[in-house]
């Protein structure tokens, strides 16, 4: 869904996969939709996944075998058993009948292992889904997305100078930029708001995804050194948030209807905006990708 909206004075054109119609939406959505397709036609019906407390990929993937009637088990990593007092994408987790089990961070990669063959030896045929995302699926559904992005401009003779959206694990903005050069838009800036991650991991996650990506779809490229990341907006971190910055969100919301949270979409509008004033692109058709993140407000 496209829309567009003015803040600030600036003409902003919307990608709303904070409508995306499946699994309460967002980009995790669009995802487990790929993730859907492949487990079916390859007979999959368990999955291993992690993420945080409020982990949207979480949520989306518990909902996804809810649908199915496939066992889904999340390592979340929490520290102080938050999952299991928090509502938004936790409490929905926990409704989709998920099996939980609390880890701590460091501990992510064989908490997995463990998981996949205990389900194993019960029968099951799991799949490692890893964390936002990773595997196959999750990128090449955003590669179908910018080509469906192409096809809408075209009908209403648009392209955008720049695409902004928030950055997270990675494979988002890897589908992003693969897609790009897939539809010709090779031109069309890819600007990353991280969320969490510091520069040189956050970056290297991307250019290696995104490499993978272009091998999977016969594109001789090495994005190394193409693509931008930004950091200047992480607020000390993961789910942090300073007051001017949640003070301009809620006026944005109060102005468009269109909802915001601190930890995603918030941050990347965020850092958008004030990307584009300290940069003097007020001038650009700019293009914001709306990656969800509602169910963060409610937690």
């Amino acid at each position: 869904i496209l829309d567009q909206i003015t803040v600030d004075q600036l003409n902003i054109m919307m990608v709303r996969d904070d409508l995306y119609p499946f699994y309460y939406g967002g980009s995790k959505a669009r995802k487990a939709v790929a993730y859907e397709q492949m487990l079916r036609q390859e007979g999959y019906n368990a999955i291993v996944t992690c993420g945080g407390v409020q982990s949207n990929h979480n949520r989306a993937m518990a909902l996804m075998c809810a649908r199915n009637g496939w066992r889904c088990h999340l390592c979340v990593q929490d520290t102080d058993r938050r999952f299991f007092k928090e509502k938004g994408n936790a409490q929905l987790c926990r409704d989709a009948g998920a099996e939980v089990e609390i880890i701590a961070p460091q501990d992510t990669a064989a908490a997995m292992d463990n998981a996949m063959e205990r389900l194993k030896q019960e029968g099951f045929n799991p799949y490692y889904v890893i964390g936002g995302g990773h595997n196959l699926p999750g990128g090449t559904c955003f590669v179908d997305a910018v080509g469906e992005l192409k096809r809408l401009c075209d009908n209403i003779n648009y392209k955008p100078d720049y695409i902004f959206h928030a950055s997270g694990t990675g494979s988002t903005q890897a589908g992003i930029a693969v897609g790009l050069d897939l539809a010709g838009w090779s031109d069309v800036k890819l600007v990353g708001i991280s969320v969490a991650r510091q520069q040189q991991r956050g970056e290297q996650v991307i250019i290696d995804y995104a490499n993978r990506l272009a091998a999977h779809y016969g594109l001789d490229k090495d994005y190394t050194g193409h693509i931008t990341f930004i950091t200047d907006f992480l607020c000390g971190g993961y789910e942090q948030y300073t007051p001017a910055m949640k003070q301009y969100i809620d006026r944005v919301i109060g102005e468009t209807g269109i909802v915001f949270d601190t930890t995603y979409s918030g941050k990347g509008f965020y850092g958008m905006m004030q990307t584009v004033a300290a940069r003097g692109l007020g001038n650009k058709k700019l293009l914001f990708w709306h990656t969800g993140g509602l169910l963060n407000r409610l937690k």
